[in-house]
């Protein structure tokens, strides 16, 4: 059954709110960067924005840390942005990966003592770099999405009340139980993982994980992604959270494409600085 069916045949009644679904949405799934693009991130700073900004601030820092003799790589502060709001999902990830993210193993911060010499350098750059790095960080209320991320939570909180929503998730869950995996027993730390990823996890040194658990780790996320592709979790759950995204986006699109403009000034910002700096 199509999610225009699902969403068709859950939502006659639509439970708690009057808010009609628009069966038009749709999210993109971009299986080269891993992201999950929902029509409200079109407002907002995206996961992919967000990333540029923090490497355009890494940039400005690592080039005043040279000053002080360290020589990090600006590209290895962070991890590559990866959307899991429904589970792992992207199969050839996962299964060079597991539930690591790409670039994890090589944060350049991870390696310094803060307490130490790198950390009063860092301190120096912060106040000496101040201007540059204001002009390409956005305050909170932009960074963290305003009103898109508002328009993000309530429609998750619609979606999730349908039958459908429920459906699809109990679908994923036959598929792992099917191979040998339990889904996960705590709703709020485990709800889209298998019980066994979640307690992996809990036990693993997550920066040196042992050879065996981080075979595991392949091993429990390659089925948990297969699952999810095979019965097409994230792609149904995405579409029935957007279809009411849209709705709630007509109401409130005045004030989203102003958050959009304020927004995308940083954005651009970071861009300049990242194309003249490297």
């Amino acid at each position: 059954m199509s999610v225009v069916a699902l969403v068709v045949s859950a939502c006659s009644g639509t439970p708690n709110n009057s808010i009609t679904p628009d069966l038009s949405g749709r999210v993109n799934l971009d299986y080269e960067s891993s992201l999950i693009i929902f029509p409200v991130d079109a407002y907002r700073i995206s996961a992919r924005d967000r990333s540029r900004i923090l490497l355009a601030r890494e940039v400005i820092m690592t080039t005043c840390m040279r000053r002080f003799g360290f020589n990090d790589d600006p590209n290895a502060a962070y991890p590559e942005p990866e959307n899991r709001n429904f589970g792992v999902w992207n199969v050839d990830r996962v299964r060079q990966y597991g539930f690591r993210l790409v670039g994890e193993e090589t944060q350049s911060g991870q390696v310094h003592d803060e307490a130490g010499p790198w950390g009063e350098a860092r301190y120096k750059c912060l106040s000496s770099e101040k201007s540059k790095l204001d002009e390409i960080t956005p305050p909170d209320d932009l960074m963290n999405g305003g009103a898109a991320a508002a328009i993000a939570l309530k429609s998750l909180s619609m979606a999730s009340e349908i039958d459908a929503w429920n459906d699809a998730k109990d679908d994923w869950g036959d598929c792992i139980s099917a191979a040998g995996l339990t889904p996960g027993k705590d709703l709020t730390n485990a709800k889209w993982s298998s019980q066994q990823s979640f307690e992996l996890q809990g036990r693993m040194d997550q920066r040196n994980p042992s050879k065996s658990d981080a075979a595991e780790g392949i091993r429990l996320a390659t089925i948990e992604a297969e699952c999810n592709q095979k019965v097409r979790l994230t792609q149904t759950l995405g579409d029935i959270q957007a279809s009411y995204q849209l709705p709630l986006i007509k109401q409130d699109e005045a004030v989203l494409t102003e958050l959009k403009k304020k927004s995308q000034k940083y954005v651009d910002a970071a861009e300049k600085l990242l194309k003249e700096m490297q």
